[in-house]
């Protein structure tokens, strides 16, 4: 009986090490008795080779593990008391590998539902109010949607923040240099900025803006990468420049958006209310409301289209919009608000087209069951890894 205890002992440690729960004295013990006889190590390498997971299932699903332990307890019954050498040490390594099998399922159960229960308890959340304020002298400030604050600029000039929006009290400077700020949204995130002159701001996941903390005489000038939203103030006598990847913005009192990330090769200006005139080298170009203006990074000219502005900046309203968008653009601008990777198994999937309206701060599986609904394809998640398959 002190041999059955001994290799039920064996069984618990081959089982726990195969989901890597052995300290290190276990694993001594363990390695002793692998190298105490050639038969030990014979079994242990024959319990190892099912350690794949589909096999080990497959086989301790189909054991009736109820009878096979009457028939253990029937062979070690007290009155038989005669058993060859041989017969025991294969009833013993019937007894080890049931008991390997048996512990390792219940440690290997019990292990898949704890990651089950944490990989369930991890949500997608949608992106939120944060962005990271520069100030003129490379100081850095963390802004937060629950913070308040305000903040005292070597100009005089009060900076407040409150509530995931950052204004900028307006005054003539009292500096003789203009000093420039900047604010950077990380991916998942947004945030509102109010200009000196009175133009609000909004900055989209991924995007950020320069710009002067009070303007000088003559012009308002700024500048800004990834996608923007602005309600300019109006002005006759001081333009207002967005510069976006060698492309000016020329406006004086407008509502326009301006998407123009690092990892694209476009600059896309649509337009709302007002008017605007659009430059690059020489080229130059006037759009209305409801007109929008594409142009590359290896382009000279303009494109300019009718479109529903008002429809490319739902993003500030927290609507997702698309129209016979290519599910990679769609599943770029999830990648930036939802702060998740995403792959694709095959990539011809990419340029399908679907068109998607949804709220941005749902959970990021409402957008993906529209789209998945179509049929044309399909979407695997892990922790925050989104995985598309056709």
């Amino acid at each position: 009986m002190e041999n059955l205890n001994t290799e039920y002992k064996i069984a618990q440690l081959i089982s726990r090490e195969l989901i890597d729960e052995l300290t290190t004295e276990e694993l001594q013990v363990l390695e002793d008795w692998k190298e105490s006889s050639v038969d030990n190590k014979n079994l242990y390498e024959q319990i190892k080779q099912g350690e794949k997971r589909k096999i080990r299932n497959a086989y301790v699903q189909s054991l009736d593990k109820k009878a096979a332990w009457v028939k253990i307890q029937e062979e070690i019954k007290p009155e038989r008391k005669v058993i060859r050498l041989k017969e025991w040490s294969l009833r013993i390594a019937a007894v080890l590998i049931i008991g390997v099998l048996i512990a390792s399922l219940y440690h290997i159960s019990t292990r898949d539902i704890e990651i089950g229960q944490k990989l369930a308890e991890i949500k997608i959340e949608p992106g939120s109010s944060k962005a990271v304020l520069q100030l003129h002298n490379g100081r850095t400030i963390q802004l937060e949607n629950v913070k308040s604050d305000s903040i005292l600029e070597k100009d005089g000039t009060i900076i407040s923040n409150q509530k995931g929006k950052l204004a900028y009290a307006s005054g003539r400077a009292n500096h003789k240099k203009i000093l420039y700020n900047q604010v950077k949204v990380p991916v998942g995130g947004e945030y509102q900025l109010t200009l000196a002159d009175g133009t609000r701001v909004w900055l989209n996941s991924d995007s950020e803006i320069k710009y002067p903390v009070q303007f000088s005489e003559d012009k308002r000038k700024v500048w800004v990468a990834g996608e923007v939203f602005f309600d300019v103030a109006h002005n006759k006598q001081k333009p207002f420049i967005v510069d976006v990847k060698d492309v000016e913005v020329e406006v004086l009192g407008t509502e326009f958006n301006v998407e123009a990330y690092h990892d694209q090769n476009t600059v896309t200006t649509s337009l709302l209310e007002g008017s605007v005139k659009l430059s690059k080298n020489n080229e130059s170009v006037i759009i209305k409301p409801n007109q929008q203006a594409i142009i590359s990074k290896h382009e000279i000219q303009f494109a300019v289209r009718n479109v529903d502005a008002r429809k490319y900046a739902l993003w500030k309203d927290g609507v997702f919009y698309f129209k016979e968008a290519s599910l990679g653009t769609i599943m770029e601008k999830l990648e930036r608000w939802y702060d998740v990777k995403v792959f694709f198994m095959n990539q011809s999937v990419i340029n399908k087209r679907f068109s998607v309206e949804v709220k941005r701060y749902e959970d990021i599986n409402e957008i993906l069951d529209i789209i998945s609904r179509t049929g044309k394809v399909n979407f695997e998640i892990k922790s925050n890894i989104i995985t598309v398959k056709n």
